[in-house]
């Protein structure tokens, strides 16, 4: 049986409804993430730019896919 495009995307609306809006919010409360989220708040981090903050850091790509892939031949 298979089920139509529309009711494939109700349900995945749904799901993705039922984790944001049941899921997350539990997670929220759960005591080691209380705790990362005040430890950020006290050093005034914005978690959001974190990601942002750290990419001079990283490498732009791992060494090993210089040494096996050919990007321009």
């Amino acid at each position: 049986m298979t089920t139509s495009a529309p009711v494939r995307l109700a349900l995945v609306a749904a799901a993705i409804g039922i984790v944001w809006g049941t899921v997350l919010p539990w997670l929220g409360r759960c005591s080691v993430i209380r705790r990362h989220v005040a430890a950020m708040e006290l050093r005034e981090v914005n978690p959001a730019a974190m990601v942002y903050t750290e990419l001079d850091r990283l490498p732009i790509r791992p060494a090993w896919v210089e040494d096996r892939v050919i990007l321009w031949p």
